[in-house]
């Protein structure tokens, strides 16, 4: 654990780094150093992946003492894989950000390393107080990447992101009080949960942007995915992650099929929408909004495979967004084919035992409609896979060396992964038919793509009505003295000058926690 620690100190450390790589020349700077944290940080990461479990825990002193705990990381296979997955995430990001630099803004740098840190420390986290903290801490790194966007649409959908991942963390709280009145355990190994299990879920589903809880995803900036990227894959991530732990406890809950048709009905949609999408790409985001209430729905199926979808989910959706689209001869297309084929669940992939999940729940007559919304999603993400090719300048070689070394990484992750997690197993002849059907029903979709777009286009008139922002935003004016306060407040906290301010608070929150003493 000491290694992951450091590790944190190098991302707390990012901000001075990131600053003062600005003065480099060239607009690569802030970028490259973004990125040689992140590699230094996945180091330290990879060098504990055989360590046996462990566990770690701050104490940080009175006052500051809530529910009379401390902040507990504990370190297991899964919980590594699942920090892995979100480490890749951000270093194919950083490598390509060096690649294609744009604007090379620092303060985009500095946060992104935050949402990043954020992520693993809830991978790790092993009670609900530790998550909690890491959920705040996540948050407000996103929220603030939204703003830097700018424009008046963005701060929109900052308003509702706010609130909507505000009421995620709301509960959570709720359910740590909850469970501290009823005195159960805040430590998920040893948490009964039934008290505060409803609380707990709804954190969760809003976590994951689960319908109708999906108005904080940022489909304004769908249209720069690959530089948006992080705002997609690591919120849902984390969701992920939480949904792995509450799989467990949902087994036995009364309410579990109402939970079940929530997840179906986002897979549903989010194909629809997808193909729905004018831009292929823009449909990529749609597509994995729906592949994660999938592969959501497959934890639900057989729990064991709930840590392996939180693995896998953000480094496929990664390689997707950062890679670029599929060009005969040009082999940079090809690492995202990994991450597609694992996303169909084929056979040999480490997908597969994820694919076969939710067809082991679901008896013999319900396979036709589960291989038609698997062909879906398929289609929808083969559509953006091979979307004609973008017009942008090509980096220097040594740029585009890195870029590619970065997309190789996030393959052999892919492997790695699994291995960890011991993805590959036997699998019966009807599930790889099954699979197998799913792939040729997205198959024959995309050779139709066209007339499939028209067609979902066209359903998708009904789509301002389904989409609930209407009812969103009718609530926010219902109450409009805390949504204009929230207005407000995200338009001050925007400002260069409130950034330095942050940076200082947090830098006084890292030494209290330095302050406590490990276990």
């Amino acid at each position: 654990m000491e290694r992951i620690i450091g590790g944190w100190i190098l991302i707390g450390l990012g901000g001075t780094v990131v600053a003062a790589a600005r003065r480099l020349p060239g607009p690569r700077g802030t970028s490259l150093a973004m990125s040689a944290l992140l590699a230094g940080v996945a180091g330290l990461w990879l060098s504990v992946a055989t360590h046996p479990p462990q566990e770690v825990a701050f104490l940080v002193g009175r006052p500051f003492s809530v529910f009379q705990t401390a902040w507990v990381f504990r370190l297991t296979r899964e919980s590594w894989a699942q920090g892995w997955g979100v480490l890749t995430a951000g270093l194919l990001v950083g490598l390509l950000w060096t690649a294609y630099p744009g604007q090379g803004r620092r303060w985009s740098r500095v946060l992104a390393l935050g949402l990043v840190g954020a992520a693993t420390g809830a991978a790790l986290a092993a009670d609900l107080f530790t998550l909690l903290m890491a959920w705040a801490l996540l948050d407000a790194a996103f929220l603030a990447l939204l703003l830097i966007r700018r424009g008046e649409a963005v701060v929109e959908r900052a308003v509702l992101a706010g609130l909507v991942n505000g009421a995620a963390l709301l509960g959570l709280w709720a359910a740590a009080v909850r469970l501290w009145w009823t005195g159960d355990s805040l430590f998920w190994s040893r948490m009964a949960g039934a008290a505060a299990l409803p609380l707990l879920l709804l954190a969760g589903l809003i976590r994951l942007d689960i319908y109708p809880f999906h108005v904080g995803r940022p489909p304004e900036l769908a249209d720069e995915v690959d530089r948006a990227a992080l705002l997609y894959v690591v919120p849902t991530a984390v969701g992920l992650m939480l949904w792995a732990h509450l799989i467990p406890l949902l087994q036995s809950w009364g309410g579990t099929p109402g939970v079940t048709l929530l997840l179906g009905l986002t897979s549903l949609l989010g194909g629809l929408w997808a193909w729905a999408e004018p831009d292929p790409r823009a449909g990529l985001v749609e597509a994995a909004w729906g592949t994660a209430a999938w592969w959501a729905l497959a934890g639900l199926a057989r729990p064991e495979v709930a840590p392996l979808a939180a693995a896998l989910w953000p480094v496929c959706f990664a390689l997707l967004f950062v890679g670029p689209s599929f060009v005969p001869p040009s082999p940079w297309g090809l690492p995202a084919l990994g991450a597609l084929l694992t996303l169909a669940g084929l056979p040999l992939t480490p997908g597969a035992t994820l694919g076969t999940a939710v067809f082991h729940a679901w008896p013999a007559w319900a396979w036709p409609f589960l291989v038609l919304l698997q062909g879906l999603l398929v289609g929808a993400l083969l559509r953006g896979w091979l979307r004609p090719p973008e017009e942008f300048p090509s980096p220097p070689a040594p740029w585009a060396l890195l870029y590619g070394v970065g997309l190789g990484i996030g393959v052999l992750s892919l492997i790695g992964l699994g291995i960890a997690l011991n993805a590959w197993g036997p699998m019966p002849i009807p599930f790889r038919l099954a699979l197998l059907a799913g792939t040729g029903v997205g198959l024959l979709l995309y050779a139709q793509a066209d007339r499939v777009h028209a067609v979902a286009w066209r359903w998708a008139q009904v789509r301002p009505f389904l989409s609930l922002e209407w009812l969103y935003a009718g609530l926010a004016q219902a109450i409009p003295s805390p949504a204009e306060g929230l207005r407000r407040a995200l338009a001050f906290i925007s400002h260069p000058a409130v950034m330095w301010l942050w940076a200082l608070v947090i830098a006084g929150l890292l030494l209290v926690f330095w302050q406590g003493s490990p276990r």
